[in-house]
């Protein structure tokens, strides 16, 4: 059975790493032929034959065929399925239109204080190029001249609604360290995301549906609802605020959040600055519904269910000789643990948990016992073969790496090696409570170091970070939350009101008490590690040194698993040469944000856009983009002028970097807001070098009061021994024809596109007078703006120069060592399921 599930995993990894698909007929006789063979193979077995015990060859053989099968099956099941969902995706050619749609609302709403996020499933013929499956944003009506801000709209699961709509396909920033959401769009079904739109008729409420594939949905709704108004919470907390509670409720605890989170599997309730504590402390998997949490609502059940059922041994006909306890106490754990994984979201940890429970229950039920290695492999076959896209998220691996490895550790002794007592006396002695705390203590020790070191490798491979004070936090967290508000959590939805809320209060009071010492944890300067993401001979060796640490073997054999994760600890990352660069162009949506490295120093370029309130490019994009270039310190910060699609992640950049120095344009009254001490302004004849490396500042000029914002932006020119590039901000035609009559304008290979392509920059003087071989453009993919403009593409392809876009290409890597060679992200990490990059024209 491993065997066959290492066999199904590899067929899902490699199937999913594929760039573009084959025909699905070529899928389907893979997994025909998989299948056929697996059916052979149970067969063989269930007719007693096993596999041959003589003949080491003939056994590989054996396993090689059965390898085989699972790869087959596997891999041709992914391609199959994948197939109609990339084909139920929008028609490029009703992008942006305002069409008119009709369908249900499916899943579990996400609440903002400004808006609805919800899964729209057309249920009426479709306008042409319509998918099935919509991820829809209703946004309230903003009106300046409210006190208030207008109450967001709200929709509900089985509501039957007509919207206008403006739909866009699924589309995702694109950066080293980014989340996938395109993944997470294909893995939903989701064909389009889009917003409500004011331009056509207004969304008409058509009426309910109630059907069984409704019923989760909506119970889980009613449960928020519930747990809502108890708390008096009326939308999810965004940036520590949110949007209104209760008039003259009591002061609600600020992690009442984390208490709806845990409850039932909403994590978009939880506020981006608290699971920036969470991965900070490393005690995110505990906020999140878990297997730990699972197997503790079902071990309660069946603790709560075997002692009633036996209390009927006091009546005249006992209840336990019709149905044992241990058997109905069994199946109603395994009840329990399956509703609550329903209301929870169904995730991975879910399923993962919910499949071995029902294995090791079922198993035992007939008298027989499983071998762990064995039940993993079941659960693992099951997972991908429901979701086999799940092989590509970080989730997935941790999960089982974890239990895995706990069961590793935890089977070191067996009844055959275990040395009798040294007499009946002590064999026959109870331990007493002392002794009983101290073995507890003791294995939870032992459980949490080997997790810690476990998934070292991991979370450097998908986070580059570590989380330092781990075991210290989790020590404190995991009684907390496991003992006492993850259950309190739960019980609030089985009882009645105002019990649930008393109930929830309490959970939330004690979460909050947690929640003020994880964040004096995280605040702690050494409490995260980072480091560049391995390559595979440093990952190799550090799985090695991690399982050396992790087993129970004795420090002579440990010692030197040590030794082996050093390389993944101190990985520095790919710096450029004394005297060279290397900038990446961050994929940013609409706004600007660029990484200039150097041998020992690294600048920032503008900080990107706040995309809602508490979500922004510095926390969302940048910081995972310099933690993949094994980035620890920051030097400086340049953010080009006061305008929120440049300076919207600069607080999220303070914070993580309070080191970095601040040069701006901003005046001094907002430039304090961006969070950073030491400050400077921005003004031309400024420069200063890095490692042979020539910074200088061009704008703006010194003596010449700025006519907006935009031509203030701090323009900054840098030059390498092998090229240069001009970050130019927003500035305007008539401050770049001011620039080039005060003879200020250089020569650059690269140029930072002005404004983002609009119309009023990008004048002819800036271009003839710099005559850049390349041009980069950050915008956002089909934005409003409508930048780049028609006219400016054309006046950069009239001179043959290359256009590079972040909203086509994702993020662009250009070192001056290679000046006519540009790294499209998108290109670098193709996928079947995400946009294929589109390259620029370089000629007329």
């Amino acid at each position: 059975m491993p065997i066959y599930a290492l066999a199904v995993l590899l067929g899902c990894a490699l199937q999913t790493a594929q760039a573009s698909l084959w025909p699905r007929p070529a899928y389907l006789a893979i997994w025909a032929a998989g299948l056929l063979g697996s059916l052979l193979v149970l067969l063989w077995h269930g007719r007693g034959h096993g596999l041959p015990r003589n003949g080491a060859l003939q056994r590989m053989g054996t396993h090689a065929l059965l390898a085989l099968n699972g790869f087959a099956l596997a891999f041709g099941l992914a391609g199959w399925r994948a197939h109609p969902i990339l084909a139920d995706r929008l028609a490029p050619d009703v992008e942006t239109q305002v069409l008119t749609v009709r369908g249900v609302v499916t899943d579990l709403p996400v609440l903002y204080p400004d808006a609805t996020r919800f899964v729209f499933e057309v249920t009426q013929p479709a306008p042409h190029g319509v998918p099935s499956r919509l991820s829809l944003s209703w946004y309230a009506k903003r009106d300046r001249h409210a006190d208030q801000p207008p109450a967001p709209p709200r929709v509900h699961p089985g509501q039957e609604w007509q919207f206008s709509v403006r739909l866009r396909q699924p589309h995702g920033f694109a950066n080293p360290g980014g989340n996938d959401t395109e993944l997470t769009l294909f893995r939903d079904g989701i064909g389009a995301t889009g917003t409500v739109s004011r331009m056509g008729p207004p969304p008409q409420l058509l009426g309910v549906r109630s059907t069984p594939s409704d019923w989760v949905a909506q119970l889980r709704d009613h449960l928020r609802q519930r747990m809502m108004t108890a708390l008096h919470v009326e939308s999810v907390p965004i940036g520590g605020q949110r949007a209104g509670a209760s008039v003259g409720a009591s002061p609600l605890p600020s992690s009442a959040d984390t208490i709806v989170a845990l409850a039932l599997g909403d994590q978009a309730a939880i506020s981006p600055q608290d699971w920036a504590v969470y991965r900070t402390t490393g005690v995110a998997h505990l906020m999140s519904i878990s297997g730990l949490h699972i197997t503790l609502l079902a071990w309660m059940t069946l603790q709560l269910v075997s002692w009633l059922w036996r209390q009927t041994a006091r009546l005249p006909r006992p209840w336990t000789l019709i149905v044992p306890a241990p058997t109905l106490a069994a199946w109603a754990a395994l009840l329990a643990a399956t509703a609550y994984a329903l209301i929870a979201g169904w995730g991975v940890p879910a399923q993962r948990t919910l499949l071995m429970l029902a294995v090791v229950l079922l198993l035992r039920q007939r008298g027989l016992r499983a071998d762990w290695r064995d039940v993993m492999a079941l659960a693992l076959i099951a997972v991908l073969l429901w979701d086999p896209w799940a092989v590509r998220q970080p989730g997935f691996w941790l999960s089982f790496v974890a239990v895995g490895l706990l069961f590793a550790a935890g089977n070191r002794r067996h009844p055959e090696t275990a040395a009798p007592a040294s007499s009946g006396a002590q064999a026959a002695s109870t331990p007493g409570v002392w002794q009983r705390g101290w073995h507890t203590l003791c294995n939870a020790s032992q459980a949490q170091w080997v997790a810690t070191i476990g998934l070292l490798p991991l979370t450097l491979l998908f986070f580059q970070q570590i989380a330092v004070l781990s075991p210290v936090a989790n020590a404190v967290a995991i009684p907390v939350v496991t003992l006492a508000v993850a259950p309190l959590s739960i019980a609030g939805l089985l009882l009645p009101a105002p019990l649930d809320g008393w109930v929830w209060q309490l959970a939330a009071w004690l979460q909050q008490m947690l929640d003020h010492l994880l964040r004096q944890m995280a605040a702690w300067p050494l409490a995260q590690w980072h480091a560049a993401a391995p390559d595979a001979v440093t990952l190799a060796l550090a799985v090695l040194g991690a399982l050396a640490l992790a087993l129970p073997w004795t420090w002579r054999l440990r010692a030197p698993g040590l030794l082996l994760m050093l390389p993944l600890t101190s990985n520095p990352g790919t710096a450029p040469a004394p005297g060279h660069m290397e900038l990446w162009f961050a994929d940013v949506g609409q706004g600007m944000a660029v990484v200039v490295r150097t041998a020992r120093h690294t600048l920032l370029y503008d900080t990107g856009p706040q995309q809602a309130p508490g979500v922004d490019a510095g926390s969302r994009v940048l910081l995972p983009l310099l933690h993949s270039l094994g980035m620890r310190h920051l030097d400086r910060v340049v953010v080009s002028h006061d305008d929120s699609d440049h300076s919207g992640g600069a607080a999220a950049i303070a914070r993580a970097h309070p080191e970095a120095a601040l040069l701006t344009s901003v005046p001094a009254h907002a430039a304090a807001h961006l969070g950073f001490s030491n400050r400077q302004p921005c003004i031309a004849g400024q420069h200063w070098n890095w490692d042979g490396v020539d910074f200088r500042v061009i704008s703006p000029l010194p003596g010449a009061p700025p006519r907006n914002d935009n031509a203030s932006s701090c323009v900054l020119h840098v030059a390498a021994r092998g090229g240069s590039a001009l970050l130019t901000g927003d500035i305007d035609q008539a401050q770049e024809r001011a620039l080039h009559a005060a003879g200020a304008l250089p020569y650059a290979d690269v140029l930072l596109v002005p404004h983002h392509g609009s119309k009023s920059s990008s004048s002819d003087a800036l271009l003839d007078t710099v005559m850049p071989r390349a041009a980069v453009v950050q915008a956002g993919y089909r934005n409003a703006h409508g930048h780049p403009h028609p006219l400016v593409v054309e006046r950069y392809a009239a001179r043959g120069i290359a256009l590079w876009r972040t909203d086509l290409q994702g993020a662009l890597r250009w070192r001056d060592a290679a000046p006519d060679t540009f790294l499209s992200w998108r290109a670098a990490t193709p996928h079947y399921w995400a946009p294929k990059p589109r390259w620029p024209v370089d000629s007329p």
